[in-house]
């Protein structure tokens, strides 16, 4: 002892003990959270059960059934003392989510935004509550936090992410998978209103709308839009039309930056917004090498068109076909496409056009 304090240490948890009234029922549900009987260290009175990556709780197994037990759900204003839940860190909260939704396990509270973490909460059988917890990625240096879409499939996500780059401002990632059940509800206790990214959080603010935050950062950074005020004019008005328009594209070519050789629906509409991006692309003699002289957000904003056309296969005339291939060969874009290719993540409604 040294001044009234021990000079023991804590290191780490070893284990949760939680008490249920029915082995089998307990072992099913934690089973299927991923964790399994610990035969050797078990016995009549507890369960240890541990997962692959070595998470261990202990069921005690001398819970008392009794009709009062169910009427814990219900009257959420008696708090009982003694140990509260087990919390849990998890790679992606989405998926304990989804699993919960699959499984008829209802969520008692959250995803919610705990500012290092994000947050949900459920029951197990015996009304023990379990938190679970995706550690939000280091924002790094810097005020910005940018939460993406699956860089694979997420085409404003991109958008966003380039300009950032381009603008050289250093940022966090926080990447939510798209089309989860619970996908939007994620968004929002990010602060995103709309539920859809990207989002970006600048301090204590947040903007969720692409061209917003292309404007936003316009304030500060005059390299977003041209120098010269007609181009200035006329790069704002063909990234509205991007950001309004080009529907039959992007219906008939969503968004898949590491597929190759997919196939499309050539109806007319398709070929009018086809027709119309070329248009754009050879208006300046087929960019020189951009479309407003240095590149900035209108090139950013035609990039995951580029890409899509790279995707489905689209053939173009001569200048469009060089300036897409510069766009797509830009380091930055570059960049995003690899790590398009690095991910796993499998969106089934989105590969589509197969041969």
């Amino acid at each position: 002892m040294r001044n009234g304090r021990t000079t023991m240490r804590i290191t780490a948890y070893d284990h949760v003990g939680l008490r249920v009234t029915d082995a089998a029922q307990s072992l099913a549900f934690y089973e299927a959270l991923g964790f399994r009987l610990d035969v050797k260290h078990s016995n009549d009175t507890a369960a240890e059960i541990v997962n692959m990556d070595g998470v261990r709780l202990n069921l005690i197994l001398n819970g008392e059934p009794t009709p009062a037990r169910d009427n814990i759900l219900l009257d959420r204003s008696q708090k009982w003392p003694g140990y509260t839940h087990a919390a849990f860190i998890v790679d992606r909260l989405s998926e304990v989510v989804e699993w919960a939704a699959a499984a008829n396990v209802a969520i008692t509270e959250g995803p919610v935004d705990w500012g290092r973490r994000l947050t949900c909460f459920l029951r197990d059988p015996d009304a023990n509550v379990l938190e679970f917890n995706e550690l939000k990625s280091d924002p790094g240096p810097g005020p910005y936090t940018l939460i993406l879409g699956q860089k694979n499939y997420s085409s404003w996500s991109m958008r966003a992410w380039l300009l950032l780059k381009m603008l050289d401002v250093p940022f966090g990632e926080v990447t939510i998978p798209l089309y989860g059940p619970q996908s939007r509800l994620e968004v929002r206790a990010l602060g995103g209103q709309t539920g859809l990214v990207p989002v970006l959080k600048d301090g204590d603010m947040t903007m969720w709308d692409t061209l917003a935050i292309f404007e936003h950062f316009y304030e500060t950074h005059p390299a977003v839009w041209p120098a010269n005020k007609q181009d200035r004019m006329l790069a704002r008005s063909v990234c509205g039309e991007i950001h309004s328009g080009f529907n039959a594209l992007r219906v008939a070519m969503p968004t898949n930056t590491r597929a190759r050789g997919r196939v499309y629906e050539k109806t007319a509409a398709v070929k009018a917004d086809i027709a119309r991006v070329v248009e754009v692309w050879t208006a300046r003699e087929g960019g020189t090498p951009w479309l407003f002289g240095p590149f900035c957000g209108a090139d950013i904003m035609f990039a995951p068109i580029a890409a899509r056309f790279q995707t489905y296969g689209v053939e173009l005339e001569e200048n469009a076909n060089a300036y897409k291939d510069r766009l797509l060969g830009h380091p930055f874009v570059a960049e995003w496409l690899r790590q398009g290719r690095e991910e796993t993540d499998v969106i089934p409604s989105l590969e589509i056009g197969r041969k």
